[in-house]
């Protein structure tokens, strides 16, 4: 019996996969934001922190019941 069962190695890899093309976008984008306000960075990691934490914990969970 594995630790992790294969539907959530798919959402884990899929969100890793997610999160390397951000953080490729972000590297892109952090040329033009150089100028850009420190609140607004601020507020735009914390945004993508409440965006993946939310995506973890809103994903469903499937139950096994009666097995």
């Amino acid at each position: 019996m594995p630790i992790i069962d294969a539907a959530r190695r798919e959402f884990i890899a899929k969100i890793l996969a997610d999160l390397g093309k951000t953080i490729f976008a972000v590297g892109l984008a952090s040329y033009f934001f150089e100028k850009f306000p420190f609140v607004l960075k601020a507020a735009l990691w914390i945004v993508c922190v409440i965006v993946l934490i939310s995506s973890v914990l809103i994903h469903p969970r499937k139950e096994t019941r009666g097995q």
